[in-house]
């Protein structure tokens, strides 16, 4: 896996806040802040991946009840030009090898990389930090509506939060996520560039694997 296809991502000083916040309650000696910032990137990403996943998905059902490779290619539109990273061409032939190539091992790699997100947070203990994560993260919603679903105990089996208490647990559940994710290597995949013309904060990217 030597190609690396990198994402270019801005950092906000309230981000560079969060993250020394939560390195702050970091109970893993081998955690660090590269670490977090991988991880809350890939965290951020997980809808988007999940959405590349299940067009995919679409794309091998529709094969399969027999629509053409043109009228694939027509239907997906800017789904395909966001896989391949190229405009689509008129070469039908050359867009129906890249899905059924690279696009059948980036459909297998983001695969790896939600289940292992999912993974780490099914298995939290802490019930609040559990919800915390699926809505936030699994679910994709928003901080202020995630911090109030929980501060006015809409879930009967789980007590109401204050927002600090909210603030303070979500900050648990980045770094216990990023304890699973290293431990499992999937932070290996997840690449910060400080190359020359890269900003100084780094530009954050995923080590695509390439069909040979």
């Amino acid at each position: 896996m030597k190609k690396v296809q990198t994402v270019i991502t801005s950092i906000s000083s309230n981000d560079e806040i969060d993250t020394e916040k939560i390195i702050q309650v970091n109970f893993f000696n081998d955690i660090d802040q590269n670490d977090i910032r991988k991880t809350k990137w890939l965290l951020n990403k997980y809808t988007d991946l999940v959405d590349v996943i299940k067009n995919y998905e679409y794309s091998l059902q529709q094969i399969e009840n027999g629509m053409s490779a043109y009228d694939l290619l027509s239907a997906e539109g800017s789904v395909a030009k966001r896989v391949s990273g190229q405009e689509l061409t008129a070469d039908v032939t050359a867009n129906a090898i890249l899905l059924k190539d690279q696009r059948h091992v980036n459909y297998k790699f983001y695969q790896f990389l939600t289940n292992n997100i999912k993974f780490a947070i099914n298995n939290m203990r802490d019930k609040h930090e559990g919800l915390i994560a699926k809505l936030l993260f699994l679910d994709g919603m928003k901080y202020l509506k995630a911090q109030q679903y929980l501060e006015k105990g809409y879930r009967k089996d789980i007590p109401p939060i204050s927002a600090t208490t909210f603030a303070d647990k979500r900050r648990r559940v980045i770094v216990n996520i990023a304890n699973s994710l290293k431990t499992n290597r999937t932070l290996d995949f997840v690449t910060i560039d400080y190359g020359r013309g890269r900003n100084k904060e780094g530009e954050i990217g995923l080590r695509m694997p390439e069909v040979n």
